[in-house]
């Protein structure tokens, strides 16, 4: 199963993130390949930064919910994933999709400490 979500323009205006209109985070989420994907487009439009995680190494997830949207952290052994001003629905779908592969995998899915 492969869930994207995207920034919405909404959110990004109610908190102050507007200059990021052009270039919005996009969250991917592959149960099958067992990965999360996010994504950024470069402030000046050239190329994509793209940061790429294995569920084994997450550790736990953070979500920040504003009065319009919604912020996800993912902590990662070594390092933190970031994305902004996604959908309140999509933040809670990515937490849910998460958590459920987690319960099904019995010892060999992701282990939050």
């Amino acid at each position: 199963m492969r869930f994207e979500a995207t920034s919405t323009e909404a959110a990004m205006a109610a908190n102050g993130k507007m200059i990021n209109a052009a270039t919005p985070w996009h969250v991917i989420v592959d149960t099958d390949k067992e990965t999360i994907t996010i994504r950024k487009r470069n402030l000046i439009l050239i190329g994509v930064d793209e940061e790429v995680y294995s569920f084994r190494y997450i550790r736990r997830i953070i979500i920040d919910e504003h009065l319009i949207g919604a912020d996800i952290e993912i902590r990662i052994t070594g390092g933190t994933a970031k994305a902004y001003c996604l959908a309140k629905k999509d933040v809670r779908k990515i937490k849910q999709i998460l958590l459920e592969y987690n319960a099904t995998k019995k010892g060999k899915g992701i282990i939050f400490a």
